[in-house]
């Protein structure tokens, strides 16, 4: 009895997933990655995959909406890591309308779905070959929040308390928080 209990507790913590519901898929392990895609594209279409990133751009056409991202791996609950060195660009092909004042470019957004045709395009006047995502699912994440800044002052306690009455004592180190947008509109005014 004593065994059973750890085992459904770990069981129970494995059955709990971070990754939102609507990119949930059967089998993480069968998921095709961008670069497998980008390495060999008539190999793995028809193939589920989730990839993500940063759009970069929405159109909206009659049969669907494409949007364009910008690749970026992603953590293990599924939400994109920006940085500064992209893996490239797929398209999203969603079906229906979707909102361009909703899904504005630069926001991170996660998709799962199957692999299609590559389509040939271009990026400014460079030529480009998309991989292309057909979307079963979508999730926009929210934007992230800047940290507040904090004092720490790494002192160890003793030698704060043993040197308090010293004149050279170091003074802590003041970060002041930053300025968050709400605040710099009020102060205008």
């Amino acid at each position: 009895m004593k065994q059973l209990i750890p085992m459904i507790a770990m069981l129970a913590l494995v059955a709990c997933s971070a990754v939102p519901d609507a990119l949930q898929v059967p089998d993480d392990k069968a998921l095709v990655s961008y670069k497998a895609a980008l390495e060999m594209p008539e190999q793995v279409v028809g193939q589920p995959a989730r990839w993500g990133g940063v759009i970069a751009e929405v159109r909206n056409t009659d049969q669907d909406t494409v949007i364009e991202v910008v690749n970026f791996d992603l953590q293990s609950w599924g939400r994109p890591q920006p940085s500064d060195q992209s893996q490239g660009r797929f398209r999203a092909k969603v079906k229906g309308f979707v909102d361009p004042m909703v899904y504005k470019q630069g926001k991170e957004i996660s998709f799962v779905g199957t692999i299609g045709q590559p389509e040939s395009g271009t990026i400014g006047e460079y030529n480009y070959l998309f991989p292309v995502l057909q979307v079963t699912n979508k999730h926009l994440w929210p934007e992230r929040k800047e940290p507040t800044r904090v004092e720490v002052n790494y002192d160890a306690l003793w030698y704060r308390h043993y040197w308090y009455s010293y004149p050279h004592y170091p003074r802590p180190i003041y970060v002041p928080a930053p300025v968050m947008k709400d605040d710099k509109q009020s102060a205008k005014q």
